[in-house]
């Protein structure tokens, strides 16, 4: 089961080109607003002053956003990353930073991340009802405290359904080296040995019957 604290809805489009590429390459998420320098340890204040100073709209939409990359996301949290029908699950483990050389870029502003399924996102069909609509939020970050709780539900299936089969691979691995074991029970010159595997042998035809 994957524990976290909070969760968040985080687009793969920095200043409107899709960066999904980079971020599993890198294990990222980031925001554009390329012409704000390095934000740490800046105030929901203090970022507004240099929204506005950049020449950038200062709504409380853009503002609360960029606060929340900032300032509201912490190590241990997970983000829920949508790529068109892929859902990508995220964990964050590096507190907000700025990288000067992806300014030209359009996505400076970054957070460190362990993708917890790079190379097999679920597809949007199957998350819980209430989570897929709450990706509809057009925002780059969004809150999603209120979808923790059948988040959770959700991965402790899946982690479920995973365990299963996991299982049922493991065994059928040993399936050939058990009939191998049997063969030799029943061609045992111990009897008993020999009835047993028989009987078992017999079990199992009757139970497929």
């Amino acid at each position: 089961m994957i524990e976290f604290n909070d969760l968040w809805l985080v687009r793969t489009n920095p200043e409107n080109t899709n960066r999904m590429k980079e971020f599993l390459e890198n294990n990222i998420i980031a925001i554009g607003w390329s012409n704000l320098l390095d934000l740490t340890d800046m105030s929901k204040s203090e970022i507004l002053a240099e929204l506005s100073k950049n020449n950038y709209s200062c709504s409380n939409v853009k503002l609360g956003v960029i606060n929340h990359f900032v300032n509201n996301m912490k190590v241990d949290d997970l983000c829920i990353i949508p790529n068109g029908e892929k859902i990508y699950i995220a964990k964050v483990t590096s507190s907000y930073y700025y990288d000067a050389g992806k300014a030209n870029d359009g996505y400076p502003h970054q957070r460190k991340v362990e993708f917890i399924n790079k190379d097999n996102p679920i597809s949007r069909a199957s998350l819980p009802e209430a989570t897929r609509k709450s990706l509809g939020a057009q925002n780059y970050v969004a809150h999603l405290k209120h979808r923790i709780g059948e988040f959770k539900a959700f991965l402790s299936e899946i982690a479920s359904k995973s365990g299963n089969i996991n299982l049922k691979q493991s065994l059928e691995k040993l399936l050939p080296k058990a009939i191998e074991n049997i063969k030799n029970a029943i061609e045992s010159d111990d009897a008993q040995i020999k009835f047993n595997a028989s009987v078992e042998v017999l079990k199992l035809l009757q139970k497929y019957e």
